[in-house]
């Protein structure tokens, strides 16, 4: 883990940055006499003010050409429970002080008569107020008129954390028939606001984001493993490149390969390779003679070479999941460092079907335990069920393909988590207490859905940042069963079983029960679908396709019992044996992958592919070969985008919303990072390095050779995320909470950019390059949200390249050149295979790179011939 050296933007407010002639170049305080930070909304940004809504209350804005920021209240509460702060539009971050004198003004129309609420006050618990109209009196509006009010008042008490807020919703009191069915839609314009305090001295200006022109994993490179750089510049000539030593000696130079312009990023970039250079150190950079205004801009951040890059991130990536747990006590000394320590979260989650849904049951289920799904404090089953096992796959493919298990996260006391010391691996501790929690949302005996899963449980509405575990008193429900998730839980409770039969037996039992229990629900049930409605609270992981789902559960629960009952399932699928590079189903639409929540098929075929079972030899190696095979299309991607990302550019629509963008999707990190693992999959059944510098070269994208030179990971690099989307890691919302700790994976770039602080921002679906979608800020939670889905996998590969990248050969890696169907001889049966393959132009029946005969990189005819000559005896292989 690095030093951070460089902050990032806060909020994408306009400042005025005045610079000193000399070389420091001293920033002067800016906005002097005024608190606000944005009065008058021009170039259609609106931060830092923004619009609230609490459900089911319901309004959009837009921000116009001419600088007014337009609110329209389209939806208010419930007949009776609506209160006049369901709708606000609010700026928080100020800071009041005792003895200065305050002076408010704004202006505002509404489209209807109608009374609002300013107010100026905490903008948490105790919410007191500092500033209201009178004797907390409302503001009359009359239809199109504009009104302008001003108002000077004296401070009397110092005050961090304030807002200056308007309640837009009507007041139940004062406008009772609001409430009856008589709403009718407002639209308020909001223009010059201001907050003038002339001790003010200013703020301190947003410091730059970094605009470095070299772009490169932040962290480091192997030795052996390739090294690569991209370089945003409009030269259509080669540029002169060096790659410096700590001290600034020249170590190797040359010249960049022009790539051209590139569709995701926006930019025309350059690649730099110095994987030639191989000497371990610190403090590396690539300096460049691309002419910039900012001095340092034409060399990258600092990195490293050498064997212990990801040794750190393998241990905070998977402390991630001990920081988020329910019902315990989050403390010293397990949580590193006491800012991170908090108390018990829903200490009794024994929760009843919520009664506003169409499942109706008399039950409740314990559902304590268990971890936070992400920023919020949701607790659902398909999202906990990826999470699970990826981290249990972790181990699973040290335990079958020679990992080392003796050290973190494997190793018992490695982690450093309450389960620690038991005689236990604590990966598999730590999977295990989600999912002893998991196991607890079927339905139970004796109900019409018996053996089903309920397919989530959360608040019945989103909680406020800032808001700690056992800050939350929101009632919790739990939401209808669905197939998805019982087939989630057929899976993970299937692969917990075998993983923890030889440690605890009883659980085993218990996790087998489970697991059959579920499956044989599902296929009494086999469309009942999770809805794609996003109701208040939680998300909605929509999935109305199930047959991946059934695929899935049966690999798993074949692979621990060995029964014909899945085997024959699983021979009968249409996914059988298959590793997807499109996701479709669910909320998926064509996006490019290898598997996700809702689309999970890939899962069972790595699972076939690494657990011993009793399929055919054959069946074995089709299902290695499919996964290479599926390798080499993300290769293939990442080699063809200027920043190596193994994504494409593709058309997502939302279910939820029915809008339609080109770009990246929500979480498109996590599909980068899966598709890592499938990678490195590839390279343990073939060895050859190309897909282990394939998954390295993912990383590299993830670590900071990306258009926005950032980081994706709290911790880490010389720009690292700072400001994730999290209720209790809220440093940015609210001072007095903690930053996150080292180690959590943003989702990144998303085209869609549905929350409204990056519309706020002036930032609009389809106007941005992919890439470039994203905003490290807490309220930005379409972009930068973090969930134990993402960060499994983070978990994954940084224990995987801890332990494999120091080991990288610098020589080619060894194939068994003419081996079609990798059953190590070379005969008849290859030289049919590879025809067939070429006739059909599908090759997810052989071993990739066994075929590829001159190893060009492609299959083709040359290779047909050369393996032909080989029978004959006319060449050797």
């Amino acid at each position: 883990m690095k030093k951070r050296l460089v902050k990032k933007i806060a909020m994408l407010v306009a400042i005025v940055l005045v610079l000193s002639s000399s070389i420091g170049q001293a920033f002067a305080l800016v906005g002097a006499g005024d608190l606000i930070r944005n009065h008058t909304f021009d170039n259609r940004v609106g931060l830092p003010w923004h619009v609230v809504e609490s459900y089911p209350a319901k309004a959009s804005f837009e921000i116009t050409a001419d600088g007014k920021y337009k609110i329209t209240a389209e939806k208010i509460g419930e007949a009776g429970k609506g209160e006049r702060w369901d709708l606000q539009f609010r700026h928080r971050g100020l800071t009041m002080q005792a003895g200065h004198t305050y002076t408010v003004k704004f202006t505002v129309t509404a489209s209807r008569d109608c009374k609002i609420y300013p107010k100026i006050g905490d903008q948490g618990e105790p919410y007191a107020e500092y500033w209201h109209i009178g004797q907390w009196e409302f503001l009359d509006l009359k239809a199109g008129v504009p009104v302008t009010y001003t108002d000077t008042w004296r401070q009397n008490v110092d005050k961090s954390n304030v807002e200056f807020a308007f309640h837009l919703a009507p007041d139940k009191d004062k406008a009772s028939y609001e409430y009856n069915g008589n709403f009718q839609p407002i639209t308020f314009t909001f223009d010059d606001i201001y907050l003038q305090d002339p001790k003010f001295a200013g703020y301190e200006p947003n410091p730059i984001k970094p605009t470095n022109v070299v772009r490169l994993n932040q962290v480091g490179f192997y030795p052996n493993a390739d090294k690569v750089a991209t370089v945003a510049t409009s030269s259509t000539t080669p540029i002169n490149w060096k790659l410096v030593n700590s001290s600034g000696a020249t170590v190797l130079s040359g010249k960049s390969t022009v790539k051209g312009n590139d569709s995701a990023s926006g930019d025309h970039v350059h690649i730099i390779d110095f994987s030639s250079y191989k000497t371990p150190g610190t403090g590396y950079k690539i300096v460049t003679d691309v002419p910039v205004t900012i001095a340092g801009d034409n060399e990258s951040m600092p990195f490293d070479i050498g064997d212990n890059l990801f040794t750190q991130m393998k241990y905070d990536s998977m402390k991630y999941f001990y920081h988020n747990r329910s019902a315990i006590p989050i403390e010293m000394p397990y949580c590193d460092q006491p800012q991170w320590a908090r108390p018990a979260g829903h200490t009794t989650d024994i929760l009843a079907p919520d009664p506003t849904k169409s499942y109706k049951a008399n039950y409740t289920l314990d559902v304590t335990g268990g971890w936070y799904d992400a920023g919020d404090h949701g607790k659902y089953v398909v999202n906990g069920g990826i999470a699970t096992w990826t981290v249990m796959n972790a181990y699973e493919r040290a335990l079958h393909l020679g990992g080392d298990l003796s050290v973190a996260p494997f190793k018992d006391g490695s982690l450093k988590i309450p389960e620690s010391g038991n005689g236990y691996p604590d990966i598999l501790d730590e999977a295990r207490y989600n999912l002893k929690t998991l196991l607890n949302m079927q339905v139970p005996a004796g109900n019409e859905l018996a053996g089903m899963a309920h397919h989530k449980a959360h608040d019945e509405r989103w909680t406020a940042l800032a808001v700690r575990p056992d800050q939350d008193t929101m009632k919790r429900w739990l939401q209808p069963p669905s197939t998805a998730a019982t087939l989630n839980l057929a899976a993970i409770a299937a692969q917990g079983s075998r993983l923890w039969k030889q440690y605890d037996s009883a659980f085993a039992t218990k996790c087998l029960t489970a697991a059959e229990t579920a499956w044989d629900a599902a296929v009494k049930h086999p469309d009942i679908y999770a809805t794609m409605e996003q109701g208040p609270g939680g998300g909605a992981y929509g999935d109305d396709y199930v047959l991946d789902d059934f695929y899935w559960a049966a690999c798993e629960l074949y692979a621990t019992t060995g029964s014909d009952k899945y085997l024959n399932y699983i021979k009968s699928s249409k996914h059988y044996l298959e590793m997807p590079t499109e996701l479709n189903g669910g909320e998926n639409n064509g996006i490019t992958g290898a598997f996700d929540w809702g689309c999970t098929a890939g899962m069972g075929t790595i699972t076939l592919a690494l657990v011993p079972n009793n399929l055919p030899a054959a069946d074995v190696a089709k299902a290695r070969a499919n996964i290479q095979a599926a390798a080499d299309k993300f290769i293939s991607i990442s080699n063809s985008q200027g920043y190596g990302v193994p994504i494409e550019e593709k058309v997502i629509s939302s279910p939820f919303d029915q809008s339609v963008v080109k770009g990246f999707p929500w979480g498109s990190n996590s599909f980068v990072i899966n598709e890592a693992i499938v990678m490195s999959y590839a390279y343990e059944f073939s060895n050859n390095k190309k897909y282990i510098n394939g998954a390295l070269t993912a990383m590299d994208y993830l670590l900071g050779r990306n258009p926005n030179v950032q980081s994706y990971v709290t911790g880490y690099g010389d720009n690292p995320l700072e400001n994730p989307h999290h209720r209790f890691w809220s440093y940015q919302a609210d001072n007095t909470f903690p930053k996150p700790p080292p180690g959590c994976l943003s989702g990144g770039p998303n085209s869609g950019l549905q929350d409204p602080w990056v519309k706020g921002s002036g930032w609009q679906p389809g106007e941005r390059p992919a890439e470039k979608c994203f905003m490290d800020n807490i309220e930005s939670w379409s972009t930068n949200e973090i969930t134990i889905n993402w960060n499994a996998p983070l978990a994954w590969m940084s224990a995987y390249l801890d332990e494999k990248g120091p080991k990288i050969d610098s020589q080619t890696s060894t194939t068994n050149l003419g081996d079609v169907n990798g059953d190590g001889n070379k005969d008849a049966i290859d030289f049919a295979l590879l025809k067939k393959a070429l006739l059909s132009q599908d090759t997810s029946t052989i071993n990739v790179a066994n075929s590829d005969l001159n190893q060009d990189g492609s299959i083709d005819a040359v290779d047909f011939a050369l393996l032909k000559s080989f029978l004959l005896g006319k060449i050797t292989l």
